[in-house]
């Protein structure tokens, strides 16, 4: 018995750090079942053996102190770099969004610009062709007026014409075309309408934009717009005064663009500052 003691004795280092052979293995633990003596000195080995490690465990634990302080600080900066990341993906879809919108509506008030340029145009041609006519007339020619009238009868209610005598200060129609509130069609020389010369009572507008109106020393012309027609001419005298401006339609887009452009380089600053972190912890 006492040899068998011995022979276990000498095999406990190993069987408690589990370096045995299943063989030796078993016969240390069919001997500690009948043996006290040897059963208390495997307990007592496994006791000095669990206090020889605590140190080293606690020593392995102050060594990892510092790398838990990176790693939770490399968490931080990592999910901080995600943050940056969603929000440059947002703001560069709210860019792209905004941009096209602005687009859309460039290339709306550019289309809008055209009819009021039409409709600016129009103006002119005719009161230039108006006037061509007085002025080569000693006398009001009718019928040329009349054509006149028919060549925009799908946007004129009536052509008339008033001595520039009947206005005190004529200098300001003097300057071009202009929307003003009509004169009194009471004293026109002539009126011209669908069917000729108009000679019943004609009640104003009082809708300025609706009235357009020229003078030169001698002449007045006045026409107003059909109901008809108005909205067109509203939108030109819109777009010609309140139109807004290139900078205005492209604003929103400009400065989410330039956003956009410091959360991605926030975000690329991010990644590179974490990169040597990832690769000491790697």
């Amino acid at each position: 018995m006492k040899n068998e003691c011995y022979i276990v004795r000498d095999l406990l280092p190993s069987y408690i750090d589990q370096l045995c052979s299943e063989e030796s293995a078993r016969f240390v633990e069919q001997h500690i079942d009948i043996c006290e003596k040897c059963s208390q000195l495997l307990h007592q080995m496994r006791i000095e053996v669990d206090t020889e490690k605590q140190p080293e465990i606690s020593a392995r634990l102050e060594q990892k102190k510092p790398f838990q302080k990176i790693a939770y600080f490399f968490n931080a900066q990592k999910n901080f770099s995600k943050f940056f990341k969603i929000s440059f993906w947002i703001a560069l879809l709210a860019t792209l969004g905004f941009f096209v919108y602005s687009i859309s509506v460039f290339s709306n008030l550019v289309h809008e610009r055209k009819e009021s340029s039409i409709v600016e145009q129009q103006k002119k041609d005719i009161m230039k062709k108006a006037f061509a006519i007085l002025s080569t007339e000693a006398s009001i020619d009718e019928k040329g007026l009349q054509t006149i009238f028919d060549e925009y009868s799908g946007q004129l209610q009536h052509l008339s014409v008033f001595s520039s005598k009947i206005i005190n200060d004529v200098t300001r129609l003097q300057k071009g075309p202009i929307n003003t509130f009509p004169i009194d069609y009471s004293q026109a020389v002539l009126i011209i309408g669908e069917n000729g010369k108009i000679t019943e009572p004609i009640i104003p507008s009082d809708y300025d934009i609706g009235t357009v109106a020229m003078a030169n020393d001698r002449w007045i012309v006045q026409y107003e717009y059909k109901e008809s027609y108005l909205k067109t001419v509203e939108n030109a005298h819109q777009i010609k005064h309140y139109a807004p401006s290139i900078w205005t339609i492209f604003q929103l887009p400009i400065v989410f663009t330039i956003i956009t452009v410091f959360i991605l380089g926030g975000w690329l600053f991010q990644k590179r500052m974490i990169k040597p972190v990832e690769n000491l912890l790697d």
